[in-house]
């Protein structure tokens, strides 16, 4: 029996390991796959190789997970992230910061290279030319064949190409070739060795690892205007950017990326000195593409209504600021012209009611002034009417005892009958010529002749002061057009002369004659009365013409200030002064001719 018990022991130890292999195989098998998409831009066979340790670390860091690699390039990794066909992202940061814009990529991780000064200056571009190539500078690149990876890729393209446009050069239109090669990066390095393009953009320490790993020889590139970079052990052409990071998707459950990451900033460093940081900020990269108008912003190149409102979206906010200042600037102003506006038409109204008062009272004035004149006139009125009257009436009664005679004979008849209707016509002028004065009517200026009117002023004068004697010889052939009421110019003439023989009575001088002159001037016609009368003292001078004022004991004080105020509307004056000998007074008034009139 004793050989017996390596046999048992045999059998014990078979059935463990069958046990043990069902149930490895059973936990396999009931495993979560999460998927990691990767940017394979060394290729698909770089990515097994450099990111298995990742992978290993997750396997052993989250049970009931089974994490795999799977290799894209930049187009395939974004179709993949759009399909929902991978969980998480190991890509460039130009690359993450695209699918942050249009896939809502979270960053759980930064990678943390040997390399690098930091997580958040590890990437840039190295434009490397042949060492024998007379190139020295960016702008040397102008006219120049230049290999790229891809219009994406980050430090294969994107970040040179900012470097270029600060240096004068935009590689769109002032290289001779832009030539995108595609991934493997490594196709570019050799092509520029090969003579094959003048000078080639890759990623930041590419060119270094390739001659560590003896890939080409150590002088055989070099990289151009390398900027120096304290610490950063490899040569760039470009300021520095954040590094890879690993991103979670929208879609990955919340509870496997905390899981992840977690387990990514407990991983150890590897033995070729990677491991993982907390994420970093890829502000900068964002400021990148605004600034080159690409990824996220290729909206900015667009002349379109959405991508002028994306790109100038404080401007236009603030111009559609100031047109809302603007029009509630304008409704404001509109308002304040309108109250304006209408506080002007009210006063303007207010105005011409005043004036169309001012202008009835002022007709009313002047017809009671005439009428004023007409009663001082009215015993010499009625003595003027009652000699035509009589006449009539003498005329009449010698007819009738001439027919009560018998004496028919037709001549004496005739007669006495042609002095009867020559009496009536002579008081019938009379009467109408005072109805017309004393009429109220409004003020009607039209273009008369002076001295016609002056004349049938003079002749109602005389005609009712049979005692005046009144001087007026003017030329008969003469004409003086104005542009006057004539009924005013009468009412100023009849008022100089009433006051000069009131005047002239005053002072015993009843007899002396009263002198009307006409004479002109330049631009004017000039009207005198010179009067033998008492005169005015100099203190009443300064007051002739005040409304009210008056020397005579029944006067009213209106004649004269009426007189001013009528000649001075026709564009005229109207003023007086002393006779030379002390005796008496001269009062004139002047008025333009008709054609100055008219600019009146």
């Amino acid at each position: 029996m004793l050989f017996l018990r390596p046999l048992y022991r045999l059998g014990f130890f078979l059935m463990g390991v069958t046990l043990l292999l069902q149930t490895s195989h059973a936990d396999a098998s009931n495993a979560t796959t999460v998927r990691i998409g990767v940017l394979a831009y060394k290729g698909a066979e770089a990515v097994q190789a450099d990111w298995s340790y990742v992978r290993n670390w997750l396997v052993d860091s989250i049970p009931g997970h089974r994490f795999i690699l799977l290799d894209f390039d930049q187009a395939g990794l974004t179709g993949a992230v759009h399909e929902r066909a991978v969980d998480f992202v190991i890509t460039s940061s130009g690359h993450y910061v695209a699918l942050e814009h249009s896939d809502g990529a979270s960053r759980i991780a930064t990678i943390e290279s040997p390399w690098a000064l930091s997580p958040r200056q590890s990437i840039g571009s190295a434009i490397v030319v042949r060492d024998d190539a007379r190139l020295h500078t960016l702008a040397d690149l102008a006219g120049k064949h230049v290999l790229a990876v891809d219009p994406d890729a980050f430090g294969g393209y994107q970040i040179a190409a900012r470097e270029l446009l600060e240096a004068g050069v935009d590689p769109e239109h002032d290289l001779a070739n832009l030539q995108f090669t595609g991934f493997p990066i490594q196709k570019i390095v050799h092509a520029v060795r090969a003579g094959r393009a003048d000078a080639g953009i890759i990623r930041t320490c590419l060119l270094e690892q390739m001659i560590r790993s003896g890939e080409i020889g150590a002088g055989e590139l070099r990289v151009l205007a390398p900027i120096a970079a304290k610490g950063f052990q490899c040569q760039t052409s470009s300021r520095l950017y954040p590094d890879w990071p690993f991103a979670a998707l929208r879609h990955t459950p919340a509870e496997l990326s905390k899981q992840v990451a977690i387990a990514l900033l407990r991983m150890p460093r590897t033995a070729d000195g990677y491991s993982w940081a907390v994420p970093a900020d890829y502000q900068v990269v964002d400021e990148l593409f605004r600034e080159l108008k690409i990824g996220p912003y290729a909206y900015l190149r667009l002349w379109t209504f959405e991508g002028l409102l994306r790109r100038y979206w404080g401007w236009l906010l603030l111009i559609l600021t100031l047109l809302v200042v603007w029009a509630v600037h304008t409704v404001r102003v509109e308002h304040l012209v309108s109250q304006r506006t209408r506080a002007l038409r009210a006063a303007q109204e207010e105005q011409r009611r005043m004036a169309e008062e001012a202008l009835l009272r002022q007709t009313t004035l002047d017809h009671t002034a005439r009428l004023a004149i007409l009663g001082e006139m009215a015993s010499a009125i009625a003595h003027e009417l009652n000699q035509p009257l009589a006449a009539i009436r003498n005329f009449a009664r010698g007819m009738a005892r001439r027919i009560t005679a018998g004496r028919l004979e037709p001549a004496p008849l005739l007669d006495g009958t042609g002095e009867i209707v020559t009496q009536s016509e002579r008081a019938a002028s009379i009467i109408r010529n005072i109805r017309a004065f004393a009429q109220k009517r409004a003020s009607e200026q039209k273009s008369v002749d002076l001295i016609a009117v002056l004349g049938e002023a003079i002749a109602l004068f005389t005609g009712t002061h049979p005692q005046a004697r009144v001087i007026w010889q003017p030329d008969a052939t003469q004409r003086a057009k104005v542009l006057a009421d004539p009924v005013k110019i009468q009412q100023v003439m009849l008022n100089l002369l009433k006051n000069a023989l009131d005047a002239q009575q005053t002072a015993g001088h009843a007899q002396e004659p009263i002198e009307a002159r006409f004479r002109v001037e330049a631009s004017t016609y000039l009207v005198t009365v010179r009067d033998s009368g008492c005169g005015l003292k100099p203190e009443q001078f300064a007051h002739l013409f005040e409304p009210f004022f008056t020397t005579k004991p029944e006067g009213l004080g209106l004649g004269l200030s009426l007189s001013k105020s009528i000649i001075e509307s026709l564009g005229g004056t109207l003023s007086a002064v002393a006779n030379d000998n002390n005796a008496g007074l001269t009062v004139w008034f002047s008025l333009p001719r008709e054609e100055l009139q008219e600019g009146i």
